[in-house]
């Protein structure tokens, strides 16, 4: 086919730690018998639950039949569906979730026109990172849109806490919540980044004060406050 490098499939365990496939050959079986390729041990997935094949230099996934069917970008696929970097794939549902990335369609796309390093869709809550689709819980992506709304500006402790909880900041409650909110935002958004093979949009810490982002945002249009919004991201 006269691929260099082969595509690659991002799971990311219960833990939380993310586990990569790389697509070497040119068909890729999926499902939770061990004789697959990529083996997901998960009673809602079925043995042999889909095929990924290489195909004139692009990768199609196909269902193979599963009882809970396979899914992309929240979207059950009933033929073949071709692949692009970004696609978010779910095997029965989103307890089975894999992000698809292909090195070498990134770089015909970086060569045109670079993804932007946080983008954003509120209607969908849809988030990517240079292009590839991010996983947060529902309170992950409250602190993100609050300290995306603030680009290059500190948001205190006391605004993120109200932004996501809705509730007044207390330091001797609330701290442990909010800390671990942040740290698992930052561990999703490095998981993103790892598979575009770029760097996580950074959000430091101020001491004793709060958090803030130093990237570029781009929100898809549709509302009229955040439409058309880029913010270059501040040198630390």
């Amino acid at each position: 086919m006269g691929r260099t490098t082969p595509a690659v499939l991002t799971y990311r365990r219960a833990d939380g730690t993310p586990e990569r496939f790389s697509l070497q050959h040119d068909v890729t079986t999926l499902g939770r018998s061990p004789s697959c390729s990529v083996v997901i041990p998960l009673p809602t997935i079925s043995r042999l639950h889909a095929r990924v094949e290489l195909q004139y230099d692009r990768y199609v996934l196909f269902d193979a039949g599963s009882a809970n069917g396979t899914f992309v970008n929240g979207k059950r696929i009933e033929q073949g569906y071709q692949l692009s970097t970004g696609d978010t794939i779910w095997l029965g549902d989103e307890q089975a979730c894999l992000l698809f990335s292909d090195p070498e369609e990134t770089l015909t796309i970086q060569a045109a026109s670079l993804p932007p390093a946080l983008f954003i869709d509120e209607d969908a809550r849809h988030v990517a990172v240079y292009g590839v689709a991010v996983q947060l819980s529902p309170l992950e992506y409250d602190l993100l849109l609050h300290l995306a709304h603030h680009p290059g500006t500190v948001c205190t402790r006391q605004g993120c806490f109200l932004a996501v909880w809705g509730q007044p900041y207390d330091h001797a409650t609330c701290e442990d919540a909010l800390n671990a909110c942040i740290s698992k935002l930052r561990r999703n958004l490095r998981v993103a980044a790892e598979s575009a093979g770029r760097e996580p949009p950074p959000i430091r810490t101020i001491q004793r004060i709060g958090f803030r982002l130093d990237a570029d945002v781009t929100f898809a249009a549709g509302r009229e406050h955040t439409a058309s919004l880029t913010h270059k991201a501040r040198e630390a």
